[in-house]
């Protein structure tokens, strides 16, 4: 038998409870849903879920064999991929780290965006690994909503953003840039904040641009683009924002987004952008690609009740009411139906339903005015189209989220953009991440006893404040930096006894 035709056994209510055991990630999982789903759920929730994954692997498999020529879900495996096919390719890996200084409370007050970038297959150190620290600290913002639990997520991610592109410029033969998340979040829960201001985007900018004429060029385009472009569509005062050359935050974020995706595009190789989601709770793929078609053929069919009838229900008939009841997400669904080294057929995201019109006030602008947040839809000016697909690296993992942006991801793209993920996380088989990202993760990372030692610091100089008088607001911030700006050996900037 070809060793990528699925065995019959696999294919059966048996085999399905077989892989199941065997993967106890899975079967924790399944047994926290029996605990959650109605009690009418409960008696026969592994049977079910066991009969439900055996029927959609076996139509899965009669479509990759001829059999069935309307697929419920396209899979491919990955092509057979070594490090000789991307030798002296050079990669940057992005994520970001948050450190929390106990005061009054537990607060976020720093926050540094690490990036790891390596040339494979070199052997010589000095030319194979380069690592780079981007320090914000937070309280030198004077936009952003700080009393929003999200604010720091804000921060993040035009840090990150911001870290990425310049990568990609300073970096003429960059040939991969992979971030530690998706490329877009669900950007609605975001809109709202203060906007930023121009001091707030020097300091920005002054930790990601060398050049101080490339700083001014990428902020000088966001004004000039969002005044003649974005502004008009978003308020009914564009013209007193362009005044006070404010930054509305979404607004920046999918500008970088726009850019990032522009210089990708421009090169004579498009570089691949890459965003990797791991133990995401996302539902979109089983909601409106996999379950849409199960429930359309069995209308087809006239059977509409199926699922009504295995669970001894009468709601379950669509695909949202499905998912609703049985606790099923992308990622389970697809650790159950992916074998490793394959994927999932890829689809175009919907991360921008809770981008509406004229709902949400801004802060500490004129009447806390109401701003169209929907122009910022996907358009020429808006954020840009994300395609998502999933990856299943390790029979001990759930599947990955492999996102791209959309308008660069034909099928060779995007196929060479999954061989690389694939490739990476094999390195990392317990982990089925890939391994740059864990690298970068670490250095990015503010360790607990770094920050827990300054926070002795910072309140032994703020009770000299309060006795004396001798501690000035630059000598604080001198201590926050030190506690952020690091190398890769923190260890030796720790506090003196």
């Amino acid at each position: 038998m070809n060793d990528h035709q699925p065995s019959n056994r696999r294919l059966t209510e048996a085999g399905v409870q077989e892989d199941l055991q065997r993967q106890p990630h899975l079967f924790v999982r399944l047994a926290e849903n029996a605990l959650t789903v109605a009690e009418s759920l409960r008696g026969n929730y592994f049977k079910n879920t066991a009969t439900f994954i055996a029927a959609l692997r076996k139509a899965i498999a009669d479509t990759q064999q001829g059999r069935r020529t309307d697929p419920i879900l396209e899979v491919r495996r990955v092509p057979e991929t070594s490090w000789a096919d991307v030798q002296d390719e050079v990669v940057t890996f992005i994520d970001g780290g948050v450190g929390q200084v106990q005061l009054a409370s537990q607060v976020p007050i720093l926050l540094r965006v690490g990036s790891y970038r390596v040339r494979t297959g070199e052997r010589r150190l000095s030319e194979r690994e380069q690592f780079g620290y981007y320090p914000v600290i937070l309280g030198d913002l004077e936009g952003g909503s700080k009393e929003r639990k999200d604010f720091i997520d804000i921060v993040r991610i035009t840090a990150e953003l911001l870290a990425g592109l310049s990568a990609l410029e300073r970096t003429p033969d960059l040939r991969v840039l992979i971030f530690h998340g998706p490329l877009t979040y669900l950007v609605g829960s975001y809109a709202g904040h203060t906007p930023f201001t121009e001091r707030d985007i020097d300091l920005f900018l002054r930790q990601y641009a060398q050049d101080a004429q490339i700083a001014r060029a990428l902020k000088e385009d966001f004004l000039r683009q969002a005044h003649v472009d974005i502004y008009p569509k978003i308020t009914k005062r564009p013209d007193e924002w362009a005044r006070q050359r404010i930054f509305e935050p979404l607004s920046f974020i999918a500008f970088l987004l726009r850019r990032l995706c522009e210089r990708a595009r421009q090169r004579p190789v498009p570089a691949y952008i890459v965003g990797v989601v791991e133990r995401g709770n996302l539902r979109e793929l089983s909601e409106t690609i996999l379950l849409e078609r199960v429930f359309r053929g069995l209308r087809q069919k006239g059977n509409i009740d199926y699922f009504n009838n295995m669970y001894g229900r009468t709601d379950l008939s669509t695909p949202k009411a499905l998912l609703d009841r049985l606790g099923y997400t992308d990622a389970l669904l697809m650790a159950m139906l992916l074998e490793p080294g394959q994927y999932s057929e890829s689809w175009s995201m919907n991360k921008f339903d809770g981008l509406r019109r004229g709902e949400v006030a801004l802060p500490g602008l004129a009447d806390e005015e109401l701003v169209n947040f929907e122009a910022l839809k996907p358009g020429p000016f808006g954020f840009p189209r994300i395609r998502g697909c999933y990856l299943h690296v390790s029979e001990i993992t759930e599947p990955v989220r492999i996102e791209v942006f959309d308008e660069l991801a034909d099928a060779d793209y995007l196929e060479n953009v999954v061989r690389r993920v694939y490739l990476y996380s094999r390195l990392l088989p317990g982990y089925g991440f890939p391994v740059g990202l864990d690298i970068a993760d670490k250095y990015a990372h503010i360790p607990t006893w770094l920050t827990n030692a300054y926070s002795k610091l910072i309140r032994y100089h703020l009770g000299i404040s309060l006795q004396q008088g001798e501690i000035s607001d630059a000598e604080m911030r001198r201590v926050l930096v030190q506690a952020i700006y690091m190398t890769h050996r923190d260890w030796l900037f720790r506090p003196e006894p």
